[in-house]
């Protein structure tokens, strides 16, 4: 053991520079003190790294209850779990870190290893990284199934913050263990076990000298699938959030490229294995792959472990992190449309008006330097506010915990005709944007830098003239706002436009604003006003909410096209409703 301070490697120093982090003294500590052996004792899980003979990366999780690792001798740790041996001689197994660290003596003495103790339940962990010691895989008196036994020489130590941990209580579990896939590319339950985690653990090393072994959390589907076919191969993306700033993992990632990751399934035990190649994606070069993210990481999958029921415990959900992020979806998932892919800057949007519409709603009005070519009616612009409301790196941020990883990015869809000069937003307050823009006066200046325009296809409701007889406009609330920009076109092109427009009763002025702007458009809406409210507006009212014989009750099946801007239960209503016929949705995710 030393007790010498240990100091940043080269890829780390590497990956400081890059980002431009402020130099700090490395927090890790030298050994294992006696604070971090104590609770590693109540610890109910470690994630453990280890290299195979070919030199891949595994990453493993092993217990299922507080003991799985205890203090020994001075610096050493010994740790106990189960695993299962598959033939009746040697090792031969489904973990392949154990396999790594058992099978034919495994791969030297004092191999490296790297772990991570969690306790998801209280929301702790802490990193170890040193050198298995010893090790031996006793037989049981059940077939097949082994007690591993470890003493682990712990080199360094540190303690991580609980940020992006989604509380779980987890309990022992006899695994029986089964290979399903070991070849790429990964079938259909591994992608949906990818896409439903919101935990992984992952391993890297800084060449022969040490291994770091951490997660990384989110909301579920925060890890996206990239690729999954024999012609691309299998590519995984995350986002790497606002963290601490030691950049351990990607520092060891800047000078090797090797990294093992898994994916526990806590409710079935079933864990996904892989091993690969990481490439660090920073600014516009992240935003190109995964919009909104200024710091992400794509995965080149090598190899692959399938392995149903083969963790030793069980899981259940508890509640999420607050500081969990919303998911961010890859640019081709968003169909190369959300302009924050490619933040180039087209010039700025000055903030020259604003008024009321609703108690909630306003309607906003900027200017645009330097006149650009007019946009598409329906489009949204996405606008980059982050001059004005970042507020820079913060450790943690209690009171506002979804600031720390916001980019101040928005996309607001355009309520005003086509104009290169200046276009208007129709929005309700909500978040940190909404509210620099509502507490705006004449004196002051709100200016963004405008990324760029997109969408309108999916609810262009003026193309294909004479395509069909009748189009049906179901709309909720603000989600009226494509059509506001085209609704005077739309109803010059004929007479088959018909307007199904569900409002709570203190949005109702929105209507009325509407109705007095674009002459013909009450005539053409049916409004479903939920809540008490005097509505003499010239369209029809009903005071109940919208159903299925209102939706299908407008125009002849097979000669109508619906076009649906609302939340996710009407828009999945309406599209049970009207199954087989066409519909386009607006899906409001940018």
């Amino acid at each position: 053991m030393t007790t010498t301070p240990l100091r940043w490697h080269p890829g780390e120093e590497a990956m400081h520079r890059r980002l431009r982090v402020p130099y700090e003294d490395n927090p890790t500590i030298p050994g294992l003190p006696m604070a971090y052996g104590m609770w590693l004792a109540e610890s109910p899980l470690l994630a453990l790294g280890a290299v195979d003979r070919d030199g891949d990366i595994w990453t493993t999780i092993l217990g299922g209850a507080a003991g799985v690792t205890v203090p020994g001798a001075a610096g050493a740790l010994r740790l106990s779990t189960t695993a299962h041996r598959h033939g009746r001689t040697g090792w031969k197994g489904l973990d392949p870190v154990l396999d790594a660290l058992f099978a034919d003596g495994g791969t030297g003495p004092e191999q490296r290893v790297s772990g991570l103790a969690i306790d998801l339940e209280q929301r702790t962990r802490v990193k170890l990284a040193g050198r298995m010691l010893s090790g031996v895989a006793q037989e049981t008196a059940d077939a097949g199934r082994v007690d591993i036994r470890m003493t682990l020489a712990v080199d360094e130590t540190l303690g991580n913050c609980p940020k992006y941990l989604n509380r779980k209580v987890v309990r022992p579990h006899d695994a029986s263990p089964q290979l399903i896939a070991d070849t790429l590319p990964l079938p259909p339950e591994a992608v949906d076990l990818i896409g439903r985690a919101d935990i992984f653990f992952l391993s890297s090393r800084h060449g022969a000298e040490s291994m770091d072994t951490n997660n990384r959390g989110g909301a579920p589907g925060f890890v996206r699938v990239f690729s999954n076919s024999d012609d691309e191969g299998v590519t995984l993306v995350y986002p790497e959030y606002s963290g601490n700033r030691l950049y351990q993992t990607l520092g060891n990632l800047i000078t090797d490229h090797a990294v093992g990751m898994t994916f526990p399934d806590f409710e079935t035990g079933d864990v996904l294995f892989l091993t690969g190649q990481a490439e660090i994606l920073v600014g516009a070069e992240a935003a190109a792959v995964l919009p909104h993210s200024k710091l992400a990481v794509r995965v080149k999958v090598r190899k692959v472990r399938w392995v149903r029921d083969g963790l030793p415990f069980r899981g259940r959900f508890l509640d999420p992190s607050p500081y969990n992020p919303p998911v961010r979806k890859l640019a081709r998932e968003l169909d190369g449309e959300d302009p924050a892919a490619t933040p180039l800057s087209l010039g700025t949007a000055t903030l020259v008006d604003r008024r009321p519409v609703t108690p909630t709603i306003t309607r906003y009005t900027f200017g645009l330097d330097p006149e650009m070519p007019p946009w598409r009616a329906g489009q949204h612009v996405t606008l980059d506010f982050s001059a004005q409301l970042d507020r820079g790196w913060s450790h943690m941020r209690d009171h506002d915990p979804r600031s720390l990883n916001d980019d101040y990015v928005r996309s607001f869809t355009i309520s005003s005709p086509p104009s290169g000069r200046e276009f208007e937003i129709t929005v309700r307050r909500q978040g940190p944007v909404t509210g620099l823009l509502a507490r705006w006066t004449p004196a002051a200046t709100v200016r963004a830098t405008v990324l760029g325009f997109g969408g309108g296809d999916e609810v262009s409701y003026i193309d294909d003239p004479g395509a069909v007889a009748d189009v049906v406009v179901v709309a909720a609330g603000v989600g009226i706002t494509p059509l506001l920009a085209q609704a005077r076109q739309a109803l010059k092109a004929g007479p088959g436009l018909t307007v199904l427009w569900g409002l709570r009763a203190d949005d109702v002025p929105l209507a009325a604003d509407a109705f007095d702007a674009i002459d013909g458009l009450a005539e053409r809406t049916t409004l479903f006003v939920t809540g008490q409210a005097d509505v003499l507006l010239g369209a029809r009212v009903q005071h109940r909410r919208m159903t299925r014989a209102d939706v299908l009750g407008v125009g002849v099946a097979g000669r109508r096209r619906f076009h649906v801007c609302a939340g996710r239960d009407l828009r999945n209503a309406v599209m049970e409703w009207a199954a087989g016929e066409e519909v386009r949705s607006e899906s409001f995710d940018y």
